[in-house]
């Protein structure tokens, strides 16, 4: 599966998207600010691109140098300039891509949701110091319009985080180390991309871009949720019992 298309986010700003077997990839006519925590070039910086990659269980390179398999992915594909990178477990055949827009206000997510490692905030920690062999995760990527100032960006990334709580608490999933109701899992990611002049400054929920990015992660997470659970054999379990094994 490598699939091509392109999504106008402005009359005049074209959006590469490419969709392949293992990976998700966005690239931009020009570069945009971004804020994550990505495994590669995380924090605020300019990106040209984002990749989405899936990564399987046991994988011994990743498991070495997360960062340094991340590059090579990158390498491989010819991404020339700078590339928000994150990794997940998930197939995408599961990727879901959601817009909810008002106006000239508008915001794309693209998710990959996979709960085999869901947790609670406060669940006891179980990272003992070896590297992390488990890439279940959450990702969640938004594209926001209009631009975001760089403290909008930091609000949006809470309310995206509120919206994937409320997906997981109304679909029901418990964390995998106690009895809680589960928050996220263990690796999420978010990553907000800005598109055009940041001018927005403020998007919380009294706002209607908050209450726009809000439904686009709440939605998306919960579309992904019931995904995960028409999936063979309960397959994200399975492979996180293999990797505890």
């Amino acid at each position: 599966m490598d699939m091509s298309r392109v999504f106008k986010a402005a009359p005049s700003e074209e959006i590469m998207i490419r969709k392949e077997r293992d990976a998700l990839i966005l690239s931009f006519p020009r570069p945009v600010l971004t804020l994550s925590w990505a495994v590669l070039n995380g924090g605020f910086c300019r990106a040209d691109h984002i990749l989405n990659h899936q990564v399987h269980i046991g994988d011994a390179a990743f498991i070495a140098d997360p960062e340094l398999w991340l590059q090579k992915q990158v390498q491989r594909r010819k991404l020339h300039g700078r590339t928000v990178a994150l990794v997940t477990g998930v197939a995408m055949t599961s990727l879901v891509q959601f817009s909810s827009r008002h106006g000239a206000a508008e915001v794309t997510c693209f998710a990959t949701v996979g709960c085999a490692n869901a947790l609670s905030a406060g669940d006891a920690a179980s990272f003992n110091g070896d590297a992390i062999a488990c890439p279940h995760t959450i990702n969640i990527i938004l594209l926001v319009r209009p631009g975001l100032r760089q403290e909008a960006m930091v609000e949006a990334v809470q309310i995206a985080t509120e919206g994937r709580v409320r997906a997981l608490y109304e679909s029901g999933v418990l964390s995998s180390r106690s009895t809680l109701r589960a928050t996220g899992t263990g690796t999420d990611c978010i990553a907000v991309v800005s598109l055009g002049e940041p001018e927005s400054r403020y998007c919380g929920k009294h706002t209607k871009l908050g209450e726009l990015l809000g439904l686009a992660s709440y939605t998306s997470v919960k579309k992904g949720v019931a995904a995960s659970r028409h999936r063979p054999m309960n397959s994200d379990r399975e492979d996180l019992a293999r990797s505890r094994s």
